[in-house]
């Protein structure tokens, strides 16, 4: 991995739909060279996917929440499978994470309406090991 292999990597992260054509130009090498690049990076387990960007809120999902989660538990992996199986109608949970710090687990989830948050805490609340939760709602975002 190379500091080309960085601005490739750069550029498909900002764009992934970016044509090889386009990544040439803007790096001054040829096309196939970058095909090949990329096609090392992904061979590779580097590049794992390409990812499309949605404005959930134009589809009705426009509420996005942090929920930060303390627990006690010996087995995380089951406890988080058990929450990413929560199912609540028009609530998708995104990703959950194991964290570090006050807080043990953190997802991250968008809704159409807040009761459907509600809704999850409740079910997360009957879920053993479970000790408290901490809600943010999202407000904005930024990208680079």
């Amino acid at each position: 991995m190379d500091e080309t292999d960085v601005k490739i990597l750069e550029l498909l992260e900002n764009n992934g739909r970016i044509s090889h054509e386009e990544i040439s130009k803007q790096l001054h090498m040829s096309r196939p060279a970058i095909r090949q690049r990329i096609s090392k990076l992904e061979q590779a387990g580097v590049i794992k996917g390409y990812n499309t960007i949605i404005d959930w809120s134009k589809v009705g999902q426009g509420i996005r929440a942090i929920i930060l989660i303390k627990v006690k538990t010996g087995d995380f992996n089951t406890l988080m499978e058990q929450i990413m199986g929560l199912k609540v109608d028009g609530l998708m949970i995104e990703k959950c994470y194991r964290i570090t710090g006050q807080w043990c687990i953190m997802l991250q989830m968008r809704a159409s309406i807040t009761d459907q948050i509600t809704q999850l805490h409740d079910e997360m609340l009957k879920i053993e090991g479970i000790l408290e939760t901490f809600t943010m709602l999202i407000l904005s975002e930024t990208n680079k």
